[in-house]
């Protein structure tokens, strides 16, 4: 179920994230199922459990798993991933936006400089100077 490419360019961290979380939006990993410790899979990918283990940690900050302490993740209900975690703060952000660009559009921004502005916010302080 969980493959990664070591010789990849993405990040074996970030490649365990999102192979876990697809698994787990696709119904293929279901609510209530116990992944395995994070040394298990460690040792079945040949990487450092303590990497497993910080992936199983990003997935319990989003809401998708919680993590019982020394054992193992398990999947949590659908409900948890939203209302929960980092999940919630997407949002909420993307609440924010849907009412910044309503706003925008009463006051007449084209969907050009709508665009415009987002690029303008978007960028860091760095980027800006």
């Amino acid at each position: 179920m969980i493959t990664i490419d070591l010789a990849g360019p993405t990040p074996v961290l970030d490649q365990l994230v999102g192979t876990i979380r697809d698994a787990i939006l696709t119904g293929a990993v279901a609510p209530g199922h116990s992944l395995p410790s994070a040394r298990q899979l460690g040792g079945d990918l040949g990487v450092h459990w303590n990497t497993v283990a910080r992936a199983y940690r990003e997935l319990a900050d989003d809401g998708f798993v919680y993590v019982v302490r020394g054992r193992r993740a398990v999947v949590r209900p659908r409900s948890h991933w939203i209302e929960t975690g980092r999940g919630k703060a997407r949002l909420d952000a993307n609440s924010h936006l849907a009412e910044a660009v309503a706003r925008a559009r009463v006051a007449g921004l084209s969907d050009d400089e709508l665009r415009a502005a987002l690029e303008e916010a978007i960028r860091t302080p760095e980027e800006r100077r």
